[in-house]
């Protein structure tokens, strides 16, 4: 019996083995391919970002900050939405400039109070 369950280990190892050999080799295509396309889906990514205006806290949840000493402000994740478009895009109404689709409906001469949320 002992021969047959190391028959049995023997021939389950070189089929482990086998297949981990494939699985590098496809994780390595993989790798290559996209190394290879790489900087194209980065401007493609980018450009995509900044057409629908997305934020790094729309993108990552949560902003880091460079330095630890620095003073922690309130994450705009914690900003009560005032207005959202049909799309889904949100402004808190706050300081600094108007988000661009904002922006885009002040410059069409639209009503963002059109966009109001009722809180």
């Amino acid at each position: 019996m002992t021969d047959t369950s190391e028959a049995q280990l023997a021939k389950l190892e070189a089929e482990h083995k086998k297949r981990m050999d494939a699985l590098k080799e496809v994780e390595a295509q993989l790798a290559a391919i996209r190394a290879a396309n790489r900087d194209a889906k980065l401007v493609e990514l980018k450009k995509q970002i900044a057409d629908y205006g997305f934020t790094a806290i729309d993108l990552f949840g949560t902003t880091s900050t460079k330095s630890k000493s620095a003073k922690p402000t309130k994450a705009k994740t914690d900003l009560i939405v005032k207005y959202r478009d049909e799309n889904g895009n949100t402004w808190h109404g706050g300081k600094g400039p108007n988000p661009k689709w904002v922006k885009a409906i002040k410059d069409a001469g639209g009503d963002i109070e059109k966009y109001r949320v009722s809180n």
